[in-house]
């Protein structure tokens, strides 16, 4: 590591906390929070304070259950790493809430509240009133229910693997058959990957029942409709369910159209009488699958090359963080990618499951954007200002897909796989919007039908499938593979209502990578602007601050859908 690079993970030393103090459990946390109920407020300098106070302290811990996390997603078989992540969602978190509310509460009903600056604590004011209103004591059960649903979803899917050919491979593993240019290997690879994950889906429609009940408990006690409606007041939306129906019909409109269109010219391109769900991720012309690296080693390099190349600042932020990171797949290991933050160190933690892919670039790329975001912020004092809204956190990671996938030399020499790994990833960009209203629009009629039957979910799943199909024949998939599909998107089961965040922020980065191909160096001082205010603003002026408009309208969309049909030369 360079001097110039550690600058980006200089400490922050504790003023509160006590220097020794390790955090093992809430007895180490207790007199802490109880210090700061107690404390008295006489001035706003006092106010002040108090909160970087409250902050230091809830880093501190926030720090503590974050590696507990990161411990039992990357060793899901691990006993004592399952139960020491599971006694902080039981013991620690139950805590943390409440005394999170009753803090809460002492900030909002301070008089001296009123003297603070709205343009430095006005968001702060927005975050802690909603937590205020969303809070309910007989919650907190729930939440830890929740938590617990979660991890046995997170078990049951790292746990999966099959017999092929031979050799134990997991569910990322098989991925890579998807890729290759034999249509009866691909054909073999999806059909024993599919019946595995359906031997499993009985289990997964209990656990998921599950969450509903405790999501709709959730939900009536604190006097709500439904669940989705909680969702939205917390997760502090500027927009309503109205726009999301409004946006699932402008994808309709622009981008499901472009992406049939990419279909049948991969149809006409393979020469085959359907395409089918195993012909999606191969190369349309018979050629093998792209190799970018055959370590995570070599992963990680090539990335740190690539954000060289892109801009230096990028570069060295993304070098001074190697050592956080763990990419490989591995039988037990959670499944996706991450990037999570270490709160007290205020540094980013990097997680993803390779396997040679060059879909594995693009993750990487895009937990590189959440590192930037962290490290870019990082310097902001109050931890709720640390993470900015959803819809904007996913600008920072879809802008280096698109604008680091267009750098792509440290992985391949040859011009014609550049141009190859470039024009597929812009092709996904384009069928990420269709995947995105889906889910979402899905998720909208769960929360909004209470009570509903397994098979009315899943006939729900296929009408919706069809609405935004792009061409796809499932005709030969085994029975219900389809209908299941859902049942992979880890997020309808953890995270309800965070997705179409994805397709907002995809507006984004497409926005600034346009930018970015008319003056490079704006486009990254814009971008770099915007993710140092960490969430110290919401999403619409956050996009603002980044030079980019926070508009979802078919008309913005139909642009942008434009410019890719052009640089693909459709």
């Amino acid at each position: 590591m360079t001097t110039k690079s550690a600058q980006w993970l200089a400490p922050f030393d504790r003023s509160f906390v006590e220097k020794d103090q390790k955090i093992t459990n809430w007895d180490d946390l207790a007199p802490y929070f109880e210090k700061l109920e107690k404390t008295s407020l006489e001035s706003e300098a006092d106010l002040k304070a108090w909160l970087l106070n409250w902050s230091e302290v809830l880093s501190a811990a926030h720090e503590y259950v974050s590696q507990r996390y990161i411990e039992m997603t990357c060793h899901t078989d691990d006993k004592k790493k399952k139960e020491a992540y599971l006694v902080c969602v039981r013991e620690l978190e139950p805590k943390l809430s409440e005394f999170d509310d009753r803090l809460n509460r002492k900030y909002y009903d301070s008089k001296l509240r009123d003297g603070l600056d709205k343009s430095e604590y006005g968001q702060l004011n927005r975050m802690i009133a909603t937590s205020i209103e969303l809070f309910d004591e007989k919650n907190i059960p729930i939440q830890v229910k929740l938590q617990e649903l979660s991890q046995k979803y997170q078990e049951l899917m790292g746990a999966m693997t099959v017999m092929f050919d031979g050799e134990e491979k997991t569910m990322p593993q098989m991925s890579n058959y998807l890729r290759e240019p034999d249509r009866d290997l691909r054909q073999r690879a999806f059909t024993t990957t599919a019946e595995r994950r359906l031997k499993e889906k009985d289990k997964l429609d209990e656990l998921f029942d599950a969450m509903l009940k405790q999501r709709s408990d959730f939900a009536e006690n604190l006097g709500l409709e439904n669940y989705r409606d909680y969702c939205f007041k917390s997760k502090l939306r500027d927009y309503t369910a109205d726009d999301c129906f409004k946006f699932h019909e402008a994808i309709e409109k622009t981008a499901v159209p472009l992406a049939r269109k990419i279909s049948s010219q991969r149809l006409a391109k393979m020469g085959v009488d359907k395409l089918c769900p195993w012909d999606t991720e191969c190369d349309e012309e018979g050629r093998p699958p792209l190799k970018p690296f055959d370590k995570v080693e070599e992963l990680a390099k090539g990335v740190t090359d690539i954000f060289m190349s892109v801009d230096e600042r990028l570069g060295e932020r993304f070098d001074s963080i190697r050592f956080s990171m763990d990419l490989q797949s591995r039988k037990g290991k959670a499944p996706g990618g991450y990037q999570a933050t270490l709160e007290e160190a205020r540094i980013p933690f990097i997680f993803t499951n390779a396997v040679g892919s060059h879909s594995d670039v693009n993750t990487l790329l895009h937990e590189g954007g959440h590192a930037f975001h962290t490290l870019q912020s990082r310097g902001l004092p109050l931890i709720w200002y640390r993470h900015s809204a959803m819809e904007f956190a996913e600008v920072a990671s879809m802008t280096q897909e698109l604008i680091g996938g267009d750098q792509l030399e440290p992985f391949y020499s040859d011009p014609e796989d550049r141009l190859r790994a470039r024009r597929e990833h812009l092709k996904g960009v384009v069928g990420l919007f269709g995947w995105v209203a889906r889910v979402d629009a899905f998720q909208h009629w769960i929360y909004t039908n209470p009570g509903h039957h397994k098979d009315s979910r899943n006939k729900e799943w296929l009408k919706l499938a069809k609405r935004f199909s792009v061409g796809v024949d499932w005709s030969g998939a085994p029975a219900g593979a389809l209908d299941y599909l859902w049942h992979r998107q880890l997020h309808i089961f953890e995270l309800p209502f965070y997705y179409v965040e994805y397709a907002i922020a995809q507006l984004g980065a497409l926005q600034i990578y346009r930018e970015y191909r008319r003056d490079a160096n704006k486009a990254i001082d814009n971008y770099l602007n915007a993710l140092s205010l960490g969430g110290s603003f919401p999403a619409p002026q956050l996009f603002e601050t980044a030079g980019i408009k926070f508009d979802f309208s078919a008309n913005l969309l139909g642009e942008l859908m434009e410019m890719v049909e052009q640089e693909l030369g459709l």
